[in-house]
């Protein structure tokens, strides 16, 4: 079940209004394969975090529940997940996941993990999976994940490097922006880059009041796009990246031609050059984060 479902009054206004009007939709109906490329790093922050049957967990930034269902699956009948997201339409897929698990442990609610009251000392582990990158203020944002941890837990997250690590996103987002004459945005401004450097992750957590902090580094070969074209592979990046406003405002003779051009710099990432349904083999990178209280 959802709880609390406005997240109106949230400190992330611009975040909430993206999730819900834009991304949250788009996400859903991408699923499949948005799980390909965050999948694999979210097993890796899974084994990290050894959630041990009967803790408590708190999943931030859960979008449509893969990670709650799995963090369940670890705490079994006698724990709890408390699911968290700004978006009503991935948590109402969520609840859809979860329903069909069986894993009666599980609950979501539409909040703003930054400022909502989470409960002190409430849970034994914080996970999370590329949902921790959006905070207006990430200081406050992780001092509030801080207190909801109990003196002994440990919170546990995912997020990604640099954009030159991820041409997986670098490659569309970059071309795209030349194309369109878009300047790139603030390193630190809120999205998936936002965390990009470990000194800036250590300097956060530090600041919200964690006092140990372990940062690893991991990459993974990615195959994306598969048995679709990858100019449709292309249009699904426009769409959640950057680019996504003057792509929409073009007219269709335009898109076209951006998909085209942005197609054809994908080609030596191409699995099979022959095959145009092959799909994409690029790389990606991560950091895994550990911190305790």
């Amino acid at each position: 079940m959802t709880t609390n479902a406005s997240a109106g009054g949230s400190a992330n206004e611009e975040q909430e209004r993206f999730w819900n009007d834009v991304a949250g939709p788009l996400w859903v109906a991408a699923e499949e394969e948005i799980e390909r490329h965050t999948g694999p790093f979210g097993e890796v922050a899974l084994a990290v975090a050894a959630p041990a049957e009967g803790e408590a967990v708190l999943d931030v930034g859960c979008g449509c529940g893969a990670t709650a269902i799995a963090l369940a699956a670890a705490v079994g009948a006698g724990g709890t997940v408390l699911g968290v997201d700004l978006s009503a339409a991935m948590l109402a897929r969520a609840e859809e996941r979860v329903a069909a698990s069986g894993a009666s442990q599980v609950w979501f609610r539409r909040a703003d993990a930054q400022g909502a009251d989470l409960g002190a000392g409430s849970f034994d582990l914080v996970f999370s999976r590329f949902g921790v990158m959006f905070f207006a203020d990430p200081v406050a944002g992780f001092a509030n994940l801080r207190r909801a941890l109990r003196s002994d837990g440990r919170m546990v997250f995912v997020c990604w490097q640099a954009p030159s690590a991820n041409p997986w996103m670098a490659v569309v987002n970059r071309a795209a922006a030349r194309m369109f004459g878009l300047d790139a945005p603030p390193h630190d401004a809120p999205g998936p880059f936002s965390l990009a450097g470990p000194e800036r992750i250590a300097a956060v957590l530090y600041a919200g009041a964690f006092r140990t902090v372990e940062i690893t580094a991991h990459e993974e070969r990615l195959h994306l796009g598969s048995g679709q074209p990858v100019e449709d592979w292309v249009h699904q990046r426009l769409m959640m990246g950057p680019a996504r406003s003057p792509y929409l405002d073009s007219q269709p003779d335009r898109q076209r031609e951006v998909r085209a051009v942005l197609a054809e710099s994908l080609a030596a990432h191409r699995i099979d050059v022959d095959d145009p349904m092959s799909g994409l083999a690029m790389d990606a990178a991560a950091w895994v984060v550990d911190a305790r209280p």
